[in-house]
């Protein structure tokens, strides 16, 4: 779409479109696209049966293949332009952008809920549905950089607010910023209802929830500049520049946000929006919640794996001594 005057300028796909099999596998369901993340080569988009598509910015498809699991996320590294994808698996793998030679990058103990690249490629930050955000490094994500602990829920969102600060969000209803430099919260912003999606602007911070958005001080999440109310309620937004588009149950609409963080007034798309009757499939069902386990929870994990290790130590060395 063409965020200046909302014309939409290629269509990459239709909704709804279902391959019979790609790669031999087969694919069932209705498709709608999950996942969408851009490079240097093109686009790249996911599904919810699991396909994994490459666009050429011309609009041509360049190839498509299978996941392992049904996706999460995706990204495109800005260093060596692979193809990222986690999925609902836990675990994260990397493809060439022709989506060849899948290589096994990480996995978490549950639901891998999102995904991003450091702005230089360095690393990789992944959360989960068990309250961790997990900084690797990239490729060698077995290489752990730190564990950012402090949410009560699921985390389900994350965004570079800079280059040493990270910005999540919860099913806790929280907003928190990470120094890291000191693997720390720094701030923690709580709303009256769970945050939907997060996206980072010069400065700011956009958030949605289930019929707003929001814009917020990147340095001062409580800092709440404007908010307006969607018609017709917010399955999935873009920012583009200093535009925010808008898919809704209703159509697609345009924001524009000025240089103080001021949300203008709707531009409907009028163009092309056959799409967005699938778009009820598009919003996404956060999890139920569950009793967190907090860092509580994993001080005891250690503390009886270290028992158990010097259990079986002492075991092993009394059979030696026996012998």
């Amino acid at each position: 779409i063409n965020a200046e005057y909302g014309g939409v300028l290629k269509h990459f796909a239709t909704c709804g479109e279902v391959p019979e099999s790609v790669e031999g596998k087969e694919c069932e369901g209705v498709a709608f696209i999950s996942g969408i993340a851009s490079g240097r080569d093109g686009v790249v988009t996911s599904s919810n049966n699991k396909v994994l598509e490459t666009w050429s910015w011309s609009g041509e498809r360049l190839a498509s293949t299978v996941a392992v699991k049904r996706p999460t996320a995706v990204q495109v590294s800005p260093t060596d332009g692979r193809v990222i994808v986690s999925d609902k698996a836990g675990d994260a793998y990397s493809y060439t952008f022709k989506l060849t030679d899948r290589h096994y990058l990480l996995g978490h103990v549950s639901v891998v809920m999102d995904c991003i690249m450091s702005r230089d490629g360095k690393y990789i930050v992944t959360c989960d549905r068990d309250e961790k955000i997990r900084v690797s490094h990239y490729p060698n994500c077995y290489n752990v950089q730190s564990y950012l602990m402090g949410h009560t829920e699921f985390v389900h969102g994350v965004v570079h607010a800079s280059d040493t600060t990270l910005a999540s969000i919860g099913g806790d209803c929280t907003l928190k910023l990470w120094d890291l430099t000191t693997d720390t919260c720094t701030s923690t912003h709580t709303s009256p209802v769970p945050f939907t999606s997060i996206s980072y602007l010069p400065s700011l911070l956009l958030l949605s929830t289930a019929d707003t958005l929001s814009i917020h001080s990147a340095n001062n999440p409580n800092n709440q500049i404007s908010t307006v109310t969607v018609p017709g309620g917010v399955a999935s937004t873009a920012v583009s520049g200093d535009t925010v588009a808008v898919l809704t149950l209703s159509g697609v609409l345009l924001y524009s946000i000025s240089n103080d963080g001021v949300l203008g007034e709707a531009v409907r798309v009028e163009d092309g929006v056959e799409a967005v009757k699938w778009s009820e499939m598009v919003v996404s069902k956060l999890p139920e919640r569950k009793k967190p386990a907090g860092v509580k929870g994993f001080q005891a994990y250690f503390e009886r794996k270290r028992k158990r290790i010097e259990d079986e130590t002492a075991k092993a060395e009394a059979k030696i001594d026996a012998s």
